[in-house]
């Protein structure tokens, strides 16, 4: 029997890439080419992404050890070898952070600012429900004192994250950090609409009314940098207000008792009326009693709490 000349070439003749002579064609060289490629190509890529992840172990041991340089060099160079590997920019994100020096006008200090925000930025486009990543970048622009870019930033976030409640007390956060007690407010009560269950919300309300109206007082040189009687008044109102909400949402709120003490204190500041001031001042006391009462009943159910799921906690 004639040997088949096609015989042993894995079926390349039925693809039409060998010829009847045994010689191969011009498609089939074109053919044989790609698929070279392509079984070249495959375990590079593949070597790069274990090389990366080599790399990000290396960058997280010397991060640890707080090696933030060396960190950020391995950082960068599993990215060029693995682009796609999105918690990269999360890990360069946080090796510039802590290579910035808060405050700093070194151009270096600059850089290393810059390129924190921007990973931070791509990071959170990509995992925007990473609530740790949230605050790192929010720490980040504090840090750099850069409060304008940081409202912008949210509030373009929330336009793409309608329903992130978190973003919207980030930036009252943020304008109260800036000292703009009035749009902090705002986005406060935003906060609040959107969670209205949520005494905590309340509670930073009625703390920022009350630090308001305890830390902005005139001087007999700039007289105006203090608050008038009336809107003294009406920011200890609506600080009142705010904590009696908390309350009625959770009752055993001691930490929102101790500021109803302190804002019944800001209340008899103002109070002409001798009288009422003292009323002021007796209520302020009271509150005061009732929350440390509260206090150590809310500590002990914890310890008691505390113990039932491990009995050593007892002993």
């Amino acid at each position: 029997m004639k040997k088949d000349p096609m015989a042993g070439l894995g079926g390349l003749g039925g693809l039409g890439i060998v010829q009847a002579s045994g010689t191969i064609s011009k498609a089939g060289r074109t053919m044989v080419s790609a698929v070279a490629l392509l079984l070249v190509s495959l375990p590079l890529g593949g070597c790069n992404k274990f090389e990366a992840k080599q790399l990000i172990r290396a960058g997280n041991a010397n991060f640890k050890a707080e090696q933030y340089e060396a960190a950020l060099k391995k950082y960068e160079e599993a990215q060029a070898l693995d682009p796609d590997e999105v918690r990269l920019l999360k890990f360069i994100a946080m090796a510039n952070m802590a290579l910035y020096t808060p405050g700093s006008q070194h151009p270096k200090d600059i850089e290393a600012l810059t390129k924190a925000i921007e990973n931070f930025k791509k990071y959170l486009a990509a995992k925007p429900e990473d609530e740790t990543a949230a605050k790192f970048i929010v720490t980040t622009y504090m840090n750099g004192q850069k409060y304008d870019e940081a409202i912008g930033y949210f509030k373009e976030f929330i336009q793409g994250h309608p329903n992130d409640s978190q973003a919207l007390q980030t930036i009252a956060m943020l304008y109260a950090k800036k000292g703009d007690f009035d749009n902090s407010m705002e986005w406060q009560k935003k906060h609040g609409e959107k969670e209205p269950r949520n005494a905590d919300i309340f509670y930073t309300m009625g703390v920022t009314c009350w630090d308001k109206a305890y830390n902005t007082v005139g001087t007999d040189v700039d007289p105006e940098k203090g608050l008038s009687p009336e809107k003294r008044k009406e920011i200890v109102d609506l600080g009142m207000q705010s904590i009696d909400k908390a309350l009625a949402i959770k009752p055993d709120y001691f930490q929102a008792m101790l500021y109803k003490n302190l804002l019944f204190r800001e209340m008899a500041k103002a109070e002409p009326d001798p009288a009422l001031k003292q009323a002021h001042i007796d209520q302020a006391n009271e509150w005061q009693k009732k929350a440390l009462e509260i206090r150590k009943k809310v500590l002990q159910k914890e310890r008691e709490d505390q113990a039932a799921k491990n009995p050593l906690e007892a002993l």
